[in-house]
């Protein structure tokens, strides 16, 4: 039943994700169309910040906040935050990777996997099979499939990927339910001692999380194979998670990239501290 409502369902979740995709896209659209020549610092800005040079810049920008403010105010959320990203990141692109070939494959005209049969041929390309393949990648016939004798090196370079998502999730997910999300907790440095701030518990991330710590450990009992056909629910729950991408806090991952480009040059030309 889960696999019927799969090929159902799949067609419409990825047409409301391409049309929020685009919905959420049109500001970043509208700001290229209408673009803002950078001008500079004013020569009378006394006492400004000095220049870096790119690597610097990066350095500041990425390792900076959880070097003097994440890791000293609230630091199971920010080494959470380090793992899970660290985590995501892995898996994200393992699933990009296992999709291109995938397509490349299906456009060759080879045959895929059966992974409900556990067929190593088939020309089964219902949609509920195609997310088996790519969601279900660190499993032994999939991933064979996929990366053929490299498939090893993947699975292992996964499996840490895993370890740092059941890490970090669990890091975040007890800081949500304690209400310590993006809190205060303890003292930074001398002149903020005493200071506090109160966490939050914002309903969007409650769901992404929830619905993450899912995904994390379906995938776990799925390349353990401790629960058979497990990989549909699987992919079932990464289907959600796509369609609540361009409507949640995950659309960060797509403007992530812009802001660390615009921060990294705003330290280059020394506009920011």
């Amino acid at each position: 039943m889960l696999i019927t409502l799969l090929d159902i369902v799949a067609p419409i979740v990825f047409t409301i994700f391409l049309v929020g995709l685009g919905l959420r896209l049109g500001r970043l659209l509208k700001a290229l169309l209408f673009r803002q020549h950078f001008r500079g610092v004013t020569p009378n800005f006394i006492g400004a910040p000095p220049r870096m040079p790119l690597g610097a810049a990066l350095k500041a920008v990425l390792i900076g906040p959880f070097a003097h403010f994440h890791r000293k105010s609230n630091s199971l959320w920010g080494y959470g935050l380090i793992a899970y990203h660290i985590a995501i990141i892995t898996e994200v692109t393992g699933y990009t990777l296992s999709a291109l070939i995938l397509g490349a494959r299906l456009l060759a005209g080879q045959p895929v996997p059966d992974v409900a049969r556990h067929l190593e041929h088939s020309y089964n390309t219902s949609p509920s099979n195609l997310l088996a393949i790519i969601f279900g990648n660190g499993e032994a016939l999939q991933s064979h499939f996929l990366f053929g004798s490299l498939a090893p090196v993947f699975v292992g370079v996964t499996w840490v990927a895993v370890g740092f998502a059941v890490v970090g999730n669990m890091a975040l997910m007890i800081t949500l339910l304690l209400r310590r999300s993006s809190a205060i907790v303890s003292d930074m440095d001398e002149a903020s001692r005493g200071v506090r701030v109160a966490g939050r518990r914002p309903w969007d991330r409650m769901l992404v999380r929830t619905l993450i710590f899912c995904i994390i450990w379906t995938e776990l009992f799925a390349r353990l194979e401790l629960v058979p056909g497990i990989v549909f629910v699987h992919a079932a729950l990464g289907l959600a998670l796509f369609t609540l991408f361009p409507f949640t806090y995950l659309f960060h991952i797509v403007y992530g990239f812009f802001a660390i480009a615009v921060a990294t040059r705003r330290r280059m030309v020394g506009t920011i501290a």
